[in-house]
């Protein structure tokens, strides 16, 4: 989640693309899944995007169309994709693409978005274009041709353009053995490509994979095809040769395999031949990009493609050891060829015989359940969903697409008790803010506020003693000094302190949520945000936590850390003068000043305050 500030409820879809913007975008998806996410975008994967009541809804066409959406609530960015790798929460490709189609597009999202790419933009904006559209077209044929060609000679991209239009005037088609001498080459470095030069060496591949979309785009499938796959043996090949951190090898990858299935789509290549040619793919590669390709390419390939798919890695699936535990990297592969086949012919029990052949595990019984769903077998997917939740336990961070899916199933039967049940299951396992809010949404008629308090107090004191239930200021008010504590000992119970604190602030009951720290304590973040909220009503309060914090900032005896606690002292100061209270920000600095004399660089800091 991100904090991009307050907006109104009216207009959600309207107002998402003015508050993204692709810094916050590659911030929340890291490099590997922003420049997927572009390729998805760019390759037009985005499908079906509609605005919603609360932000906007997409479909994005992936190994399967997986459901994206993105949402405002209150301050919050909120976001969800149906995709396994969002399963923890990570704003994924998907949401990547969905995000970016709302920037790149002038109207809000209503079928399929069309993007406008930047470079289309800032031609159209450009006030010198006009001068030179008119001064090309005033040049004579002799001197244009030799700036196109000194261009070209240093342009090898406009090169290949301008052989692939002057071959194809000849009625020659590209020359696939200069094509796959240029990937070698790029590809096979001859050395080991350090950290330091594998974005520059990265950069050169990108550089070639895009002539190869321009050859695509040409119309010359049939040869995309053949090339991006030996341009992807060769990238699984530079696997050993590149130091790869940052993931770059996995963005080529399912570049190299976008570019694929986009050239076989173009194409009408013989389904079986190709099949053999993906089975052994994926199943040789250590690479991804070519993961589960029998459901990617199930179009494609049809019914004699799919069958000679399967036929491919049969005897290999055979042979497969029943008590092998399938962590090996040839069995996975196998493994995953084999759902992906079962995916394609959209039948569960095959499905299920997939994943069986090792020990199925939880977080893949709501594919299966999901497989049972969509063959109209209602009550077989209720059971696998039940199974994949009970097996990963309801606190389990990957268990939420399990639960969303037979919460759905359980409404759509009559059991909405049993469904909310599922939620109070997690919030018992797993207590948190998000949690909370969750119950909230699936029963509004429920007093969970009181509910949740009970059992999180319940973990405070499990013998039962009631005395917490009926919690309140301490008699004399007072805030413990050293609220700023990392008490091991103290470190569950202040966890469940601080959640309670936080869901308190969450309802509106601030002056609750701080006697509930001052008696039972809490995190030392959720003091820092309670001191926030209580610098106007009890600035006296806000001061005893932020020199707690400040003196416990100068024990770590960090000098680059002796700035934070000097503006918590400057902040000291001002609501004690605010206050009528000096005496509190000089009592406080004098303390400062005499036990920590010898630290130098914190004596400049104060010095150069003024103090």
């Amino acid at each position: 989640m991100t904090d991009i500030g307050e907006l109104s409820g009216s207009s959600r879809s309207d107002e998402l693309d003015e508050v993204l913007d692709e810094h916050m975008i590659g911030e929340l998806a890291g490099l590997r899944s922003f420049q997927r996410g572009v390729g998805y975008l760019n390759d037009r994967r985005v499908e079906s995007a509609a605005a919603s009541d609360k932000g906007v809804r997409a479909t994005v066409r992936g190994t399967m169309p997986y459901d994206v959406e993105l949402w405002l609530d209150a301050d919050t960015l909120n976001w969800s994709c149906s995709c396994p790798a969002a399963e923890d929460g990570s704003f994924c490709k998907h949401c990547v693409a969905v995000a970016l189609s709302l920037l790149r597009t002038g109207e809000r999202p209503e079928g399929a978005s069309e993007p406008t790419r930047p470079s289309q933009r800032s031609r159209s904006a450009d006030p010198d274009v006009p001068l030179l559209e008119g001064f090309v077209h005033r040049l004579d044929v002799e001197r244009l041709a030799e700036i196109v060609l000194q261009q070209a000679a240093d342009d090898w991209r406009l090169r290949e353009r301008l052989l692939l239009e002057a071959r194809s005037e000849q009625g020659i088609g590209p020359d696939l053995d200069g094509w796959r001498q240029r990937i070698r080459g790029v590809f096979d470095a001859g050395r080991h490509v350090s950290y330091h030069e594998v974005h520059e060496w990265a950069e050169i591949v990108d550089e070639m994979i895009d002539a190869m979309v321009d050859l695509c785009d040409a119309g010359h499938g049939p040869a995309v095809a053949q090339l991006a796959e030996y341009a992807h043996r060769r990238a699984d090949t530079a696997m050993g040769l590149v130091d790869d951190s940052d993931g770059w090898l996995t963005v080529i990858s399912d570049r190299l395999a976008d570019l694929h299935l986009q050239a076989c789509e173009q194409s009408t290549s013989d389904p079986v031949k190709l099949a053999k040619r993906l089975a052994k793919l994926e199943t040789t590669s250590e690479l991804d990009g070519f993961y589960r390709s029998a459901v990617t390419y199930a179009d494609v390939l049809g019914p004699s493609g799919l069958t000679a798919f399967r036929r491919a890695i049969e005897p290999q699936w055979r042979q497969i050891d029943p008590k092998d535990d399938g962590w090996s990297s040839d069995v996975s592969r196998l493994r995953e060829a084999m759902i992906g086949w079962a995916l394609a012919m959209d039948d569960p029990d095959a499905l299920v015989e997939a994943h069986r052949r090792e020990r199925i595990r939880p977080s893949d019984m709501v594919e299966i359940a999901a497989a049972f769903e969509r063959a109209g077998r209602d009550d077989e997917a209720v059971e696998w969903a039940r199974r994949g939740l009970s097996g990963t336990g309801h606190g389990s961070w990957h268990a939420g697409n399990t639960r969303d899916f037979l919460a759905r199933k359980l409404r759509e039967r009559g059991e909405t008790e049993a469904a909310v049940d599922l939620y109070w299951k997690t919030f018992e396992a797993s207590p948190s803010l998000s949690n909370y809010r969750r119950l909230k949404q699936e029963d509004t008629g429920v007093d969970w506020l009181s509910r949740g308090r009970k059992h999180l107090l319940g973990r405070l004191d499990p013998s039962g003693d009631n005395t917490l239930l009926a919690y309140g200021a301490p008699a004399d008010g007072s805030v413990p000094e050293d609220v700023m504590s990392d008490d091991a000992s103290a470190a569950p119970a202040a966890a469940a302190a601080a959640i309670l604190t936080e869901i308190l602030l969450f309802e509106g009951h601030a002056q609750q949520a701080w006697d509930t720290a001052v008696q039972l304590g809490t995190s030392s973040q959720m003091w820092m945000t309670l001191a926030r909220e209580r610098e106007q009503r009890s600035p006296r309060d806000s001061i005893t936590v932020y020199a707690s914090a400040a003196l416990a900032i100068i024990d770590r005896k960090k000098a680059n850390q002796y700035k934070s606690a000097v503006d918590l002292m400057s902040r000291i100061q001002r609501l004690a003068a605010d206050a009528g209270e000096p005496e509190l920000f000089d009592s406080l600095l004098q303390r400062v000043r005499t036990e920590h004399r010898a630290k130098r660089r914190l004596k400049e800091l104060l010095d150069r305050a003024g103090w």
